[in-house]
């Protein structure tokens, strides 16, 4: 236990809700097997607010997956990204193809051992969590630090059905942005000011949205991607250098193609483009591809301010919005429930093949 930093042992306190838990104190060793660890065993750290200097000597890079009935949705697809989140916070790190080839093995095996679902459960959310040192590592260094991961099962929650008929809330949080937008590495402020809202708003997601010096883009939210449809029908995603791809993002190009709804077009969003678009649609691993029916565009008077700014700034025009208070008002977006089931109908296509 005393390989692992108190800062993550406190995550895995948080999050965990399994009855095992898979430590590879060296992911890269190919031949290393991993030590299991009931998870009980890190429930004492759950209430320990002790101070722990490791923690910003260290990036935590991690990723999430579903798994349904015992099978990892898209297993491959997120190994492979977590590795290459890995290989971007451990640039000195060579990552072999035999790994890549051996990852989503060590997924499944996971899952496969008896013991790791709680009693009951039959779908659940895979976290696979690193640590990995802060500083660019020398070539010297490299030689000296493994790259530790454990594997938990985390407390999950899915959007009830009828979600996906009436559509998400979901506000604007801004002046917000990823420090590095292309890697799965934690951003402890930015995801406690997401929390934050979420729990203060009852909304379901925040977009980040960046300042002026930047235009007010719009990237994405705070743990999905999003999709919107514009005025002539046409689909679009941020650019994906400033995103991090997600599985179900790259799902859902497929997913709009075989449902004859054409392809999705990048490029970089602003807020204009969230405010005067015909449908909008956030993507995730809980979620999946998820409808939206409102965006909560301001919540007092200094977030007012901001949205007011950027409106005049962009010359936007919101289609509908809908004044809830003098300083609290949301946009109102259609529904469509047939596309929406029909998408994620698709999904689940694509994820039963994967």
């Amino acid at each position: 236990m005393e390989r692992i930093p108190l800062a993550v042992r406190r995550i895995v306190a948080a999050e965990q809700s399994c009855g095992l838990i898979h430590f590879f104190t060296s992911f890269c060793d190919v031949s290393a097997a991993p030590l299991a660890i009931e998870a009980e065993a890190f429930n004492s750290y759950a209430a320990d607010c002790a101070a722990d200097d490791a923690a910003t000597a260290c990036q935590i890079v991690y990723d999430i997956m579903r798994t349904r009935s015992g099978h990892i949705l898209f297993k491959k697809a997120y190994a492979e990204r977590f590795l290459n989140s890995l290989s971007v916070a451990a640039p000195a790190h060579v990552f072999s193809a035999e790994l890549r080839l051996l990852a989503p093995t060590r997924l499944q095996a996971y899952v496969d051992t008896p013991g790791v679902y709680l009693s009951g459960v039959a779908e659940q959310n895979l976290k696979v969590l690193s640590w990995v040192p802060a500083a660019p590592a020398s070539a010297d260094h490299v030689q000296t630090f493994p790259i530790p991961v454990i594997l938990m099962l985390v407390k999950s929650s899915y959007p009830a059905e009828v979600m996906y008929r009436h559509g998400a809330k979901i506000g604007l949080l801004f002046n917000a942005r990823r420090t590095n937008p292309n890697a799965k590495v934690a951003q402890m402020g930015l995801r406690e000011r997401a929390n934050a809202y979420l729990a203060e708003n009852h909304v379901d997601e925040v977009l980040l949205v960046h300042d002026a010096a930047d235009a007010y883009l719009v990237p994405e939210g705070s743990r999905s991607n999003y999709l919107l449809q514009k005025s002539d029908g046409t689909w679009w995603c941020s650019a994906e250098e400033d995103i991090l791809v997600g599985i179900t993002l790259k799902t859902t190009y497929r997913v709009m193609e075989a449902c004859g709804h054409g392809s999705v077009q990048h490029a970089k969003l602003t807020l204009k483009d969230v405010l005067e678009s015909k449908s909008l649609y956030i993507l995730g691993t809980s979620p999946t591809i998820m409808p939206v029916q409102s965006v909560l565009l301001y919540r007092d008077a200094e977030t007012r301010g901001y949205y007011e700014d950027a409106v005049q700034a962009l010359g936007a025009t919101a289609e509908t919005v809908r004044q809830v208070s003098q300083d609290r008002a949301e946009l109102v977006i259609p529904v469509n429930a047939k596309l929406a089931a029909e998408l994620r109908a698709q999904y689940f296509a694509e994820a039963a093949s994967s």
